[in-house]
């Protein structure tokens, strides 16, 4: 069982794919969800372009510890753990990439441990600014409503709720049921979890001063139908930190379904590469 003992004392379950002498990126899921966001195939997808491809579950996410309920904790202490992680693994540099709220971890990696992050990748995320990357009303009450005790009854406002911000060009109802009956199975996620994890991601605020002095390459990418992080705050990350790359995917929403594989794939390993070169 792969996981990580941590010295914070947290236990981090995780899953490598690919050669580790092949320069390695670690990919952070999102509010809510397991790394089994990022599926297998897209992962080995990855190897295939020559990168080591390390997912694993946030803490109070999946098979990942879960916090004492009164337990508070920052991104910038979820940042710690990738550190922390990479350590673990014998780690020095790697691409820090994350999805939503894993974008905000990445982003706070690049930005507190720059010396270990060789790039950063922000996907559908934002920068704390609450100008920017506002998530549509019936979406973000969606998002908050609590989940019925039932688990087919979860399963179903999961499907309910995705279809609220889902890729309007690569939506998979069939890819989606069975990603949310593996959560239920692997380890459904309390409310007292999604709240801390929710929480993290406020604590900080405006992070917009801090991503101002991040110099390492950074590429956002972000969709044109997402909802739950409007466009605007793809653009706002790219405007706020240095240099930083803008890749907009028309029809791609908040979510990681088959169809958005080549593009996110195509633009993370050019990213890479021309890290590389530079």
């Amino acid at each position: 069982m792969p996981l990580a003992s941590l010295p914070s004392g947290i236990d981090i379950f995780y899953e490598q794919f690919g050669n580790p002498s092949d320069p390695a990126l670690l990919l952070m899921h999102g509010l809510g969800s397991q790394m089994l966001l990022w599926d297998e195939k897209f992962c080995t997808g990855l190897t295939k372009e020559g990168l080591h491809v390390i997912r694993f579950d946030s803490r109070d996410s999946g098979l990942s510890s879960r916090p004492p309920d009164g337990t508070n904790y920052t991104l910038s202490d979820m940042a710690k753990d990738v550190l922390e992680l990479m350590d673990f693994l014998e780690i020095n540099q790697a691409h820090i990439g994350g999805l939503s709220m894993g974008g905000m971890i990445a982003q706070t990696f690049a930005s507190n441990h720059s010396d270990r992050c060789l790039s950063l990748i922000s996907m559908a995320s934002n920068t704390g600014n609450p100008n920017f990357g506002r998530p549509a009303n019936e979406t973000f009450k969606a998002m908050m409503a609590p989940a019925p005790d039932d688990p087919e009854k979860r399963i179903e406002k999961e499907l309910t709720d995705r279809r609220l911000w889902a890729s309007t060009e690569w939506h998979d109802e069939e890819h989606a049921r069975a990603l949310f009956h593996e959560y239920e199975k692997r380890s459904p996620m309390p409310r007292s979890a999604f709240e801390r994890q929710a929480q993290a991601a406020l604590t900080e605020g405006n992070r917009e001063e801090k991503l101002e002095k991040i110099s390492v390459p950074t590429l956002v990418i972000h969709g044109t139908a997402d909802t739950l992080i409007s466009q605007s705050g793809g653009e706002r990350t790219a405007e706020v930190i240095h240099n930083a790359e803008l890749v907009l995917i028309n029809g791609w929403g908040h979510d990681v379904p088959p169809g958005s594989w080549p593009h996110l794939t195509k633009s993370i390993v050019e990213h890479v590469r021309n890290s590389a070169a530079n």
